[in-house]
């Protein structure tokens, strides 16, 4: 994963105008982008009103370059001139160092079985019917809390948890941009999984037929069944 940080000092009297362009334009824009697992904008901690950040989370180098360009080492911006002082880009990769983040005896993601339907935690993969469908990492956490009981509602303070394990800074409008995300992904390629919204539940996980997890090692005729829909 490749995280993108970019910031942007105001000129004096431009707030108001810049960060509504922001926040109406560029960032539903990024949100929108299937290789972004993560986007938010920020303001100084300091309260000072002339500094924002845009933080972006790419799924690779090459969906980022793919997204702005070849100079994506090179900080521009699109907006009208005189509403920034200066603008700076960082870029960071996580996977070098995740070995060293994550525990060795983590236990592995456990694969996920909907009729031909196979949901891959470790490999951030769904398959289905010779067809496949990579996720962010996030929306991944948020399908694997929702088929591990398919047709069951799940909070949304549950799928904060879940996606952003330790942390009590997400609002349910995270939640939302992740399930969005989600959803748009599994319509655009075809699976037969859809994501249901339950007025003052949360959300659940629609899909015909029967619903196995697999352990690494386990077989089908051990899996442990855990529900069975009728179909949508």
């Amino acid at each position: 994963m490749l995280i993108r940080l970019f910031r942007g000092v105001i000129q004096p009297g431009a707030q108001d105008r810049l960060l509504r362009e922001l926040h109406d334009d560029v960032l539903p824009g990024v949100e929108a982008h299937p290789d972004v697992a993560f986007a938010a904008l920020a303001l100084s901690s300091d309260g000072s009103p002339d500094e924002y950040l845009l933080e972006t989370h790419w799924s690779s180098l090459q969906a980022m370059r793919g997204f702005i360009g070849d100079d994506w080492k090179t900080p521009r911006v699109e907006y009208e001139e005189g509403l920034l002082v200066s603008v700076s880009a960082h870029h960071y990769v996580t996977d070098r160092i995740l070995s060293r983040l994550v525990p060795s005896n983590r236990s592995v993601q456990p694969v996920i079985r909907l009729d031909d339907v196979e949901i891959d935690g470790h490999r951030l993969q769904i398959q289905w019917s010779g067809s496949s469908l990579h996720l962010p990492p996030r929306a991944m956490a948020a399908m694997l809390t929702l088929a591990s009981d398919p047709g069951a509602p799940v909070a949304s303070a549950e799928l904060a948890r879940r996606i952003w394990p330790g942390s009590a800074m997400v609002s349910p409008y995270d939640v939302r941009r992740v399930i969005h995300q989600l959803r748009r992904l599994l319509r655009s390629s075809g699976t037969p999984l859809g994501i249901s919204n339950l007025h003052g539940c949360g959300y659940s996980l629609e899909l015909g037929g029967s619903c196995s997890i697999l352990e690494p090692g386990q077989s089908d005729d051990t899996s442990e069944r855990v529900s069975r829909l009728d179909p949508p």
